[in-house]
């Protein structure tokens, strides 16, 4: 593996503790676990406002707040803070405490502040999971739960075309115009470890969710939203990933660390060693665990338990998110088969940034909540970013060299990049998103959303998501000739046409037409199983409007 002397704090070579480079954060750390921490505020200070923490900090509030109104919704935020939240802070490590207390230090963070935006994650989940047990729509009526995934794509020995391990990684998660925006790759040299690089974001400091090391380990962590099986006291995510970066040498080192840790929420840990040549995917819920070797030279996860037990845990939150995951799983899993032998480092881009076949969203392994793309070469310590916007993973890779600490001289990775039309589609789709989630702004959406169905006229999605937008902002004529068009264009998903007969017989039923608006909710019959319900309410009574909440991500309605 890499030859790296861990057994000084001083960077390989006089190199700068920060630069930049195409756009992301280059930063070299080191020391003890308060110094790096200080080390990593100081030096991103004038980043980490731009950056996740913030957006963190108020998620949960916001969530709350746009279902209960905001007075109530800060109230039970402030609520969930001092229960929820302080029995989540309670499961971090000495250690982990003294360096968000550098974090803190060196960027001038208020630490309650800080506090409340890296227990997000879990307390996130805590609502989650609380929708799930109660079905609690009023949670959702207007920003939504935006309901997310990651996809790992893992390839080795005589499946690629060098022999060596490749493993690919999106990260999929809150933070659109956060994260993406301020990506921050993170060399750590921890005095009491290994050396490791992370791919990380301004003020996200530890490097348990997307790392190598220099012994040739690579991890990652999906999250398992659908699961009920949570239990607030263990672990908070990144904590033991991150030590496992700093200690483990080998699969058995990271299995034995895993074994032992108890966490709060239900991950998945994709992990592979070049040294072993060999990839492991650890399936953990508080309650339990199944540690899954990979055998066959070709791996892939999306955010599906694969062990039975594990599986029985989740539950549907709605089934455009479920069929994507399992989708996501399934088309990952064909194109390294399709490509075994002669994959590379761009045939895994090209899988990371694959849009799905016809429809952008059904099958799609990019989406709008790619943050952030990444391929490891583990053997020889290389990665490659996703740069720009998301989806992180339809741009240009660049690549960098852990046992350097610095850009490595390769030619950019381009397989995940786009046809211009796609592409340009794409983005206005996610600044129609940034516009609805971030800004509350239903006139741009509306805008950009029209730019993206004349970009991709062929994409029924991008018309439906028109219509939805155009009732929000109480247009029923616009939203009609929406959905007119989306229906026109059809669906290979027979659950998705029954979803545009159902909003075209709503808007229907708001500009009077009574008689076409029900032979819209028979058409809908053949829906989900929400779909249907509300269909079957739209034959005994007509719609009269209400708030609704917008998934962008799969472009659906979760509560219709």
């Amino acid at each position: 593996m890499l030859q790296v002397d861990s057994s000084t704090n001083t960077a390989p070579s006089a190199r700068p503790a920060y630069e930049t480079h195409a756009g992301l954060h280059l930063l070299r750390i080191a020391g003890d676990d308060y110094e790096m921490g200080y080390q990593h505020g100081a030096l991103l200070k004038e980043a980490i406002p731009r950056g996740p923490l913030p957006y963190f900090e108020r998620y949960v509030e916001r969530m709350l707040g746009t279902g209960f109104g905001g007075g109530l919704g800060k109230a039970l935020s402030h609520g969930l803070s001092h229960t929820v939240g302080r029995k989540i802070a309670l499961g971090f490590p000495e250690h982990a405490k003294r360096a968000l207390a550098g974090l803190a230090d060196g960027a001038g963070l208020s630490k309650k502040n800080l506090l409340s935006a890296v227990t997000m994650p879990e307390s996130y989940l805590w609502v989650l999971q609380q929708l799930l047990r109660f079905r609690m729509p009023r949670l959702a009526p207007h920003h939504g739960v935006p309901l997310l995934g990651c996809t790992s794509a893992v390839a080795w020995g005589a499946a690629t075309e060098h022999g060596r391990m490749l493993h690919g990684r999106n990260f999929d998660y809150q933070g659109v115009g956060a994260w993406d925006t301020e990506q921050a790759i993170v060399f750590h040299r921890p005095k009491d470890g290994q050396p490791y690089v992370s791919l990380s974001a301004a003020g996200v400091l530890f490097g348990g969710i997307t790392a190598m090391n220099s012994s040739g380990l690579s991890l990652v962590v999906h999250q398992h939203m659908a699961s009920d099986a949570l239990a607030l006291g263990g672990t908070p995510i990144g904590i033991t990933g991150d030590l496992i970066m700093r200690h483990a040498r080998n699969l058995d080192d990271a299995k034995r660390m895993l074994d032992e840790d108890t966490p709060s929420g239900c991950w998945t840990y994709v992990i592979t060693s070049a040294a072993d040549q060999a990839a492991l995917f650890y399936e953990t819920t508080p309650g339990r665990k199944a540690a899954l070797p990979q055998t066959e030279g070709v791996a892939a996860y999306s955010n599906v338990y694969l062990d039975r037990a594990l599986s029985r845990t989740e539950r549907e939150l709605y089934p455009s998110h479920w069929r994507n995951n399992l989708a996501r799983y399934r088309r990952a899993r064909a194109l390294l088969e399709e490509r075994r032998g002669h994959i590379d480092e761009n045939v895994i881009a090209g899988i990371l940034g694959n849009p799905g076949r016809g429809c952008r969203f059904e099958e799609a392994i990019s989406v709008v909540m790619t943050v952030a793309s990444v391929v490891f070469d583990p053997e020889l310590g290389r990665m490659w970013v996703g740069t720009g916007r998301a989806p992180t993973s339809n741009n240009e890779y660049v690549a960098f060299d852990l046992a350097t600490e610095s850009v490595a001289q390769l030619p950019p990775l381009t397989g995940g990049k786009l046809d211009a039309g796609s592409h340009g589609a794409f983005e206005h789709y996610r600044q129609a998103y940034e516009a609805y989630f971030n800004a509350d702004d239903l006139k741009a959406a509306r805008e950009h959303l029209q730019s993206a169905s004349q970009a991709a006229p062929d994409q029924p999605l991008y018309f439906y998501m028109q219509g939805l937008m155009a009732l929000l902002d109480r247009d029923a004529s616009g939203a009609l000739k929406s959905f007119d068009r989306a229906i026109a264009l059809s669906h290979d998903a027979p659950e998705r046409i029954a979803s545009f007969h159902l909003w075209r017989g709503r808007a229907q039923d708001l500009l009077g037409q009574r008689e076409a608006a029900l032979s819209n909710y028979r058409d809908a019959q053949r829906g989900d199983p929400l779909v249907e319900k509300a269909a079957k309410r739209g034959l005994r009574r007509p719609y009269r409007g209400r708030r609704f909440g917008v998934e962008f991500t799969l472009a659906d309605v979760p509560m219709p």
